[in-house]
């Protein structure tokens, strides 16, 4: 196989998803329905989750766990800064505001010790990410919850099938928030779920997710259904579709092997990346099982003539797709100027900014592709030694 390119991303979709989305157009219910009911049943069942809601984003996971938890406007929820804008979306949503901690320098995850220092009589929640798939130490996040008796929520949008200790990411804390978003482990080209061991925080979420209209309402236009509804509370349009579901319902069939191929790229990645010495490789820590959403790299500039953008540059002249994940939120217009942050303040964070570099990753990436990107890392690695 001759390789003169890899995308950054290459969709894993067969005649398994086709047929699945064929059949809930056939059905003539592409809304929310039994195929959204059905996927909540088959992640509840993998994660072993009390109770899982799909709704139609990560975002929307986050948010509703935020609302049904009472948190809003003079509340503090401590987050990372380095992280997507969502994460912190959620929060500003409800009127409260996110107080930031700085993240590992190694993990690029926040710690627990970091997060105390950061809690007043004001926090209500804690909100950590578990960047590219690596696990946050979480027994550290669920005991500081417990002492200062505020909720433990997590941003698991790169998590679908992470473990620490032995326990899957998605049934440790309060709640957790997953992505099925385009790129994800696990797509249904847009879409997310709330998972839960509260049954009352489940029920809100629900609630919440479809204009908080009274129960069984989504069944209305059903035999044996009702036109008549209540209205219970302020309710937000989040649930996820039928069509929606139906692919990740074929994806998720997939989900396991889909998870193999992800663990074997990182292997061969790391098994060729460790002999050059201009790159620092992903962490991978004992305790945890890493969910490898993502294949970040870093580079140790002081070895290099070039930058990290410079770098990206050279991959792209050889057709090789890249990201960064992720442009710190101090960076961003928004942020500094109504939530006041300062890089100065986030070290880590504004040091492994520069150094980040997200390499093509995706169940179908063929050898040969992880070979030649590689190669030419090497190669512009040797160009450009100090």
């Amino acid at each position: 196989m001759k390789v003169n390119g890899v995308p950054f991303y290459r969709q894993s979709f067969g005649k398994a998803e086709i047929a699945e989305v064929t059949d809930t157009i056939k059905s003539g219910w592409v809304t929310t329905g039994k195929k959204a009911k059905l996927l909540e049943s088959e992640i509840a069942d993998y994660l072993d989750a009390r109770h899982t809601v799909a709704v139609n984003s990560c975002t929307a996971a986050m948010h509703l766990l935020l609302c049904a938890s009472g948190i809003g406007p003079g509340d503090e929820v401590i987050t990372t800064p380095y992280t997507f804008a969502s994460t912190s979306e959620c929060i500003l949503y409800t009127g409260a505001r996110p107080v930031y901690c700085d993240i590992n320098y190694e993990t690029l995850n926040i710690e627990p010790d970091e997060a105390a220092k950061k809690i007043t009589s004001k926090t209500k929640a804690l909100l950590p990410v578990h960047i590219a798939g690596l696990p946050v130490h979480l027994d550290g996040f669920v005991r500081l919850a417990r002492e200062h008796k505020i909720k433990f929520f997590d941003d698991a949008a790169h998590a679908l099938g992470a473990e620490y200790k032995g326990k899957m990411v998605g049934t440790i804390g309060d709640g957790s928030a997953f992505s099925f978003y385009a790129t994800k482990n696990l797509t249904a080209g847009e879409g997310g779920m709330v998972a839960t061991r509260h049954t009352k925080l489940a029920e809100k979420v629900r609630l919440l997710s479809l204009h908080a209209m009274s129960k069984g309402a989504w069944k209305r236009y059903t035999k044996g259904g009702s036109w008549r509804y209540d209205l219970l509370d302020l309710g937000y349009k989040y649930n996820l579709s039928d069509l929606a579901a139906s692919l990740g319902l074929a994806q998720f069939n997939r989900f396991e092997e889909f998870q193999l191929r992800r663990a074997r790229a990182a292997r061969r990645y790391t098994a060729y990346l460790k002999t050059i010495e201009e790159i620092k490789l992903p962490v991978v820590e004992e305790q945890s099982v890493h969910a490898w959403h993502l294949y970040m790299i870093r580079l140790r500039p002081r070895m290099l003539k070039i930058n990290r953008d410079q770098f990206i540059d050279e991959l792209n002249a050889k057709n090789i797709g890249t990201s960064v994940h992720f442009i710190p939120l101090f960076l961003q217009s928004h942020y500094r100027k109504h939530l006041n942050l300062n890089r100065k303040d986030f070290p880590n964070a504004d040091k492994a900014f520069g150094e980040v570099i997200t390499l093509p990753f995706f169940p179908d990436l063929k050898q040969e592709e992880i070979d030649y990107v590689c190669g030419v890392i090497g190669s512009i690695c040797k160009k450009y030694k100090r």
